[in-house]
């Protein structure tokens, strides 16, 4: 899964609970603070902090999502920002 934070765009492995009556996985992101980018089939989280980062550029730098984007690849691999973990669609 591919986590994007603060700090740049990782990936993880995670592993769901499958016991009977558990929430389903989108449910169990948000309880441990991780937003889904799809409530159907999550490949792709943001941590609670980079969506309150991003908000605060986007009002008062008025920062594209593109652009805060490149900036967390950067910051994950400054030499090479191609070469960062992406789902497929996350900048569409």
């Amino acid at each position: 899964m591919t986590v994007v934070h603060l700090s740049g765009v990782f990936t993880h492995n995670m592993s769901w609970c499958h016991c009977p009556g558990s929430d389903p996985q989108h449910l169990q992101l948000l309880r441990v603070g991780l937003f889904p980018a799809s409530s159907t089939w999550p490949r792709t989280v943001f941590t609670f902090k980079v969506l309150d980062h991003f908000l605060i550029d986007a009002l008062e730098c008025k920062t594209s999502a593109r652009s805060f984007f490149e900036k967390l690849t950067r910051l994950t691999k400054n030499a090479f920002p191609d070469t960062v973990p992406v789902s497929e669609n996350i900048c569409l």
